[in-house]
């Protein structure tokens, strides 16, 4: 079969369960409770997603200032805003004892502004934060292959993970060590967001020192940016000629990963498949639609509905890798994206869905790009399974409840079940599908 990456018209994303935001200290003087806080975790870059809505909604700061909103859009241009907004700008001139950071006072007012919202998914990104952002949806970036994490106490900076077949890998880098310096810079007193800058800032090799504590001594690592590739589907063949795939998110190259091992699959004669969703926060909707295109036939996927009743839809076309029988497992932690995928594999009664209820996020983020490289992202759009299902709230209930003792749900780690370690979930899917194989 020849893997393809089918062309579609650009479709809004979709972001995954809310982002984890660790507050960020704020200057003295500002109210903690007016900043959502800056993500900073690296891979360099963070690990979250947002929509991505490619540059078009651009509008005139003027064309902006005269659309009369019904939703108190308008306090922001209201005179009795800006007057406040001068007063506390004299005020902070005038008494404010420590010295002002400008763009992090910037930030944190667009941030602030996401917040009041009330809108979980809500959420400013400066230039840099950005950049990330986009990295983490197309899961694939420039940098290093590891993820770290900062003490909010010490400031110790410290690997979480080392991707596989990357340069931190390739260098050494291990899970547990401590960063001290890049090159002969010292690491004292930097933030995390910081040292993404550096390293990513980086040409050709440079070397991390860190402190090793299993081995109680200093380790100097040779390394260099690379390409880095994250692997989001993992797959393997199970007894009875039923295929495994394991999509942990809808990124970009989620599709080609996803194509790849079902005709990998293929090749082992596979009888049938098994998708397993759970804790699958979701991601692109682009991502999912084109993994659903090689799984169903020509059919509607999904629809969205904006604010003023405005419908759009989205479809498979003829053409798909996967023929056979298919369940999908779902549990808690699967949201968005997984939502979409197993709303319509059940609406159109595709195979079995098996597990427990997925947590309920239907509705749709963009990330608008503004004029300074920055960007703000909000909710624009609800999104509705082919029969019209309302997922928001209510989420997708399985044909087949399969209750998992050990379902950590939203932790990240796909449950393993009883007490013996089996998966009963996966179990139950095994059974279902080797009964349907010996009707046949």
């Amino acid at each position: 079969m020849r893997l393809k990456r089918k062309e579609r018209h650009e479709m809004p994303d979709i972001n995954e369960m809310p982002e984890e935001i660790p507050e960020k200290p704020l200057p003295d003087g500002f109210g903690k409770g007016f900043a959502a806080g800056v993500l900073a975790t690296l891979f360099t870059g963070a690990m979250f997603f947002a929509g991505w809505n490619a540059g078009q909604h651009m509008n005139d700061p003027a064309d902006v200032a005269e659309q009369e909103t019904e939703n108190g859009a308008e306090i922001l241009t209201d005179a009795e805003t800006l007057q406040k907004l001068d007063e506390v700008k004299s005020l902070i001139e005038e008494y404010y004892l420590n010295d002002v950071d400008a763009d992090m006072l910037s930030d944190y007012l667009f941030k602030g502004i996401a917040v009041g919202l009330d809108d979980v998914y809500a959420n400013y990104y400066s230039e840099e934060e950005l950049e990330s952002v986009l990295d983490s949806s197309r899961g694939s970036y420039t940098g290093i292959g590891a993820t770290l994490a900062q003490d909010g106490q010490s400031g110790t900076i410290t690997v979480n993970d080392v991707y596989e077949n990357t340069p931190a890998s390739e260098a050494g880098l291990q899970v547990g060590d401590e960063l001290l310096a890049i090159d002969d810079t010292a690491l004292t007193d930097v933030q995390l967001s910081d040292l993404v800058s550096m390293i990513k800032s980086e040409d050709g090799d440079f070397s991390i020192t860190v402190y090793r504590p299993s081995d109680k001594k200093e380790v100097i690592l040779p390394i260099m940016l690379g390409d880095v590739e994250l692997q989001k589907v993992s797959y393997e063949m199970k007894q009875n000629g039923i295929g495994y795939i394991k999509i942990e998110e809808f990124t970009e190259t989620a599709v080609d990963q996803f194509c790849e091992a079902a005709e990998a699959l293929e090749a082992q004669n596979m009888q049938a498949l098994i998708v397993d969703l759970r804790d699958n926060p979701g991601g692109l909707l682009t991502s999912v639609c084109d993994i659903l295109d090689e799984v169903l036939p020509e059919k509607l996927l999904v629809y969205t509905e904006d604010k003023n009743g405005g419908r759009e839809e989205y479809y498979s076309d003829q053409s798909r890798i996967v023929d056979c029988e298919i369940a999908v497992l779902v549990n808690g932690g699967s949201a968005s994206a997984s939502e979409i995928f197993a709303g319509a594999m059940q609406d159109y009664e595709r195979g079995p869905v098996i597990g427990t209820k997925t947590y309920g996020k239907g509705i749709v983020q963009r990330t608008f790009p503004l004029r300074d490289g920055s960007a703000f992202k909000m909710t624009v759009e609800k999104y509705y399974t082919p029969n019209g299902q309302d997922i928001n709230g209510n989420g997708i209930t399985p044909d087949i409840i399969v209750e998992d003792p050990k379902d950590d749900t939203g932790s990240g780690k796909t449950p393993e079940s009883a007490g013996d370690g089996t998966d009963q979930v996966l179990e139950k899917a095994l059974e279902v599908l080797a009964e349907d194989l010996n009707a046949e």
